[in-house]
C-alpha cells in the first residue's frame, strides 16, 4: 500500500515538473521570436524597413496598410492650396472619398466643368495617378432641386448628375485609368449636403451649389485583396 502512494507521489511530482519545462520551453520560444523580428530591423535602411513593416502588418490587417496608403495620398492633395478649397477629404472603410463642390464647380443646369475647376481637377486626377493608376474610382453625381429648364438634353436631376459623373470620369479616362475601374453612380437630388431652401420656401444659392457636387471615391486596386465597404453595396465584382 506504501509502495503505491509513493508510486503515485513520483508521478504526480514527474507531471509537475514537465508542465514547467512545458510553459519554460514557451517563454523561450517567444523571445527567441522577439530578438529574431528585433534583428530583422536592426538596419538603416529606411525602405526595407518601410518594406519589412508593410508585409508584417499587412498578415494583420491588410485594411490599416491600405488606409495608410491613402492617408499619404490625402496629405499629398491637400498640400496644394487651390485643391484644398475645392475639396472636402475624408478616408473611411478602405476608401478616400473627394468631394468636388462650390460655385465654380456646375453652374445651374450645367453638366459641364467649368475651365478654372476643369484645370484643378487634372492636378488632383495627376496626383491620384502618381499614387497608383489602378486604383479604382467611384464617381457620385449630384444635383440642387431646382426646376430644369425646357430644352435641355436632361428631363430630370437623375441625368443631370449622371452627366456631371461622367464629365468627371471622362477626365479619369483621359489620364490613363481603366474604364473598368471606373464606375458613375447618380443620386440625383435624394442627398442635398444643406436644405436647398429656407424655411419660406426662398431658394438658398450658397447651399444650391454645394448640393451641386460630385463625389469621387478612391479604392485600393483589386489586385490588393482589400475588401470594399462603401454602403451602397460592392460596385466592382471582387
Amino acid at each position: 500500500m506504501r509502495k503505491e502512494r509513493r508510486s503515485f507521489k513520483i508521478e504526480e511530482e514527474a507531471d509537475e515538473a514537465e508542465g514547467w519545462l512545458l510553459s519554460y520551453a514557451d517563454m523561450m520560444t517567444l523571445i527567441a521570436c522577439f530578438f529574431i523580428l528585433m534583428m530583422a530591423f536592426a538596419n538603416y535602411d529606411p525602405v526595407g524597413f518601410q518594406q519589412k513593416s508593410e508585409t508584417i502588418a499587412s498578415h494583420f490587417s491588410k485594411v490599416k496598410v491600405s488606409e495608410t496608403k491613402l492617408k499619404e495620398l490625402e496629405s499629398e492633395i491637400v498640400r496644394h492650396p487651390e485643391l484644398q478649397e475645392m475639396t472636402k477629404i475624408t478616408v473611411h472603410d478602405s476608401s478616400l472619398t473627394v468631394t468636388l463642390s462650390g460655385t465654380l464647380l456646375f453652374p445651374h443646369n450645367e453638366s459641364e466643368l467649368t475651365t478654372e475647376i476643369a484645370a484643378q481637377l487634372d492636378t488632383l486626377i495627376d496626383i491620384i495617378k502618381t499614387f497608383d493608376s489602378e486604383y479604382r474610382i467611384v464617381i457620385e453625381g449630384h444635383s440642387d432641386n431646382l426646376p430644369i429648364k425646357r430644352g435641355l438634353p436632361y428631363k430630370d436631376h437623375w441625368s443631370l448628375a449622371a452627366l456631371r459623373a461622367s464629365s468627371v470620369a471622362e477626365r479619369f479616362q483621359y489620364f490613363g485609368f481603366s474604364p473598368h475601374n471606373i464606375k458613375v453612380v447618380s443620386l440625383g437630388e435624394s442627398q442635398p449636403l444643406k436644405p436647398n431652401q429656407d424655411e419660406n420656401g426662398k431658394p438658398l444659392t450658397e447651399n444650391l451649389s454645394l448640393n451641386r457636387r460630385v463625389v469621387i471615391k478612391i479604392i485600393e486596386p483589386k489586385t490588393k485583396g482589400v475588401p470594399i465597404k462603401l454602403g451602397l453595396g460592392h460596385y466592382f465584382n471582387d
